[in-house]
């Protein structure tokens, strides 16, 4: 069996779709919607500082209308020591907050990605596993947000 074949039937098998699409290159629409959804967490938090990726990764990529892609990742974000009103291109720049109280969660999100904007269609966090910070493990869902950004 040739590679292709390989991973064409890996794809089916994981419930993607098999539209192979060659010769394009999806890390800066999986980075924007790592952007847009951690954005969208740190924006309906109840958290005074700020969150930050730690982790993620791109479960699927859909292709849809009109040049447009439905991302869907996992991820996981943890408290940094900036507050929330810091006006920082993206929070990089701020250190992750150590010790037993900072918040660390696991998220899930869809996001839909065009040519001129990009929405958030759901977002799921739970707390993470170790986290003390978290009286319980109650999951905050935030589901078709219909904030559609635009892309400057």
């Amino acid at each position: 069996m040739t590679p292709a074949y390989i991973l064409l039937l890996f794809f089916q098998c994981s419930c993607v779709s098999g539209q192979l699409v060659s010769g394009y290159n999806f890390s800066p629409l999986a980075n924007l919607a790592l952007k847009v959804s951690v954005d969208e967490v740190n924006r309906q938090s109840s958290n005074f500082n700020l969150h930050r990726p730690t982790s993620s990764v791109v479960r699927q990529i859909t292709p849809g209308r009109d040049n447009t892609y439905d991302i869907l990742l996992d991820f996981g974000i943890k408290e940094t020591v900036c507050p929330k009103y810091t006006r920082r291109p993206y929070r990089n720049s701020c250190r992750f907050k150590q010790g037993r109280l900072a918040s660390e969660k696991l998220c899930s999100s869809l996001v839909r990605v065009g040519s001129m904007s990009v929405a958030p269609l759901g977002i799921s966090c739970m707390a993470a596993f170790g986290s003390s910070s978290e009286s319980s493990s109650e999951e905050v869902i935030i589901r078709r947000t219909g904030r559609v950004g635009s892309l400057s």
